[in-house]
């Protein structure tokens, strides 16, 4: 394990760390923290009632985690504290067992290094989370420049070239829906709910109603309405971040939700950039029949 430099084509660095042949977050700890960390996430123990969040970087995470946690506690109470907490590849596992119940675990990581002998042997409930790959690298962008700890000051067009090449953090997109599709296919072994985010922007209600189902919680109408009004973007981007944290973190200028939109990447992408992002998309999805995934706002 070690602390990397990854560069963009302007030159421009960007800081993470090598776990062993995987990149992931610094998370402000050594390498050797964030090590034995990522090292123990597929022995992780569930407590009874736990659900899993299994998404992609940029992908609703923090949205989604909000609102199963008010189902959960059925409540459209803001909660406290944010997916961070649950986080396991952020957290040790002292940490993670603190949290009281109910808990929403949640990880960006692949499928492989998922907690899956005990996903698998207590049935957990999981979610999976996806979100058009336009809107997610754009998400994504912003995020690593607005993060101190990536310490980076790359423009757009340097640093999508490297983001479709999988050298950042995660890897690739492509790599981690066509895992994912592999496994769904070959039969996953636990109880799976697939989500995507611009169905939840446009249909809010309906996709809460087939969450509920899958949870097999029952909630009064008003209550649904409450907890969908109380998660969408512009209550949540009033959630107070503690000052010492965002002052650890932010710069000056950024703000961990940015937009929420869906479309919003054809305010980036230049002509060539979008022809380059979708003949790469398509040669690397080819043969995957399963992700639907929506571009643009039917309702704009």
């Amino acid at each position: 394990m070690t602390s990397v430099k990854i560069t963009d084509l302007g030159n421009a660095s960007i800081c993470a760390t090598d776990v062993g042949g995987f990149v992931i977050p610094e998370f402000m700890k050594t390498p050797e923290e964030t090590k034995e960390i990522f090292d123990k996430v597929p022995e992780f123990k569930f407590k009874d009632g736990d659900l899993m969040l299994c998404t992609y970087p940029k992908t609703g995470t923090n949205w989604l985690y909000e609102l199963l946690m008010m189902i959960l506690r059925k409540s459209s109470k803001p909660i406290e504290g944010n997916k961070g907490d649950l986080m396991l590849e952020f957290q040790s596992v002292e940490n993670l067992d603190k949290q009281p119940s109910p808990r929403v675990v949640n990880c960006h990581l692949p499928y492989r290094y998922l907690p899956l002998k005990d996903m698998k042997a207590k049935q957990i409930k999981t979610i999976l989370c996806c979100r058009n790959p336009k809107d997610t690298a754009v998400s994504y962008y912003n995020h690593m420049t607005g993060l101190k700890p990536y310490n980076y000051e790359g423009k757009w067009s340097d640093w999508l070239p490297v983001y479709l090449q999988g050298k950042l953090e995660y890897g690739k997109y492509t790599d981690y829906l066509k895992e994912w599709e592999k496994e769904i296919q070959n039969g996953v072994g636990y109880p799976l709910h697939i989500m995507y985010y611009e169905d939840m922007k446009i249909n809010g209600i309906e996709e809460i109603e087939k969450l509920l189902k899958f949870l097999d919680v029952e909630l009064e109408e008003n209550l649904k309405k409450d907890i969908l009004h109380n998660c969408g973007f512009d209550i949540m981007v009033k959630k107070q971040i503690p000052p010492a944290i965002k002052e650890m973190l932010f710069k000056s200028d950024f703000r961990f939700l940015r937009k929420g939109q869906i479309g919003d990447w054809k305010n980036w992408f230049a002509e060539a950039q979008n022809e380059m992002f979708d003949d790469i998309w398509k040669k690397e999805m080819s043969g995957s029949s399963m992700w639907k995934f929506k571009y643009t706002d039917p309702r704009s």
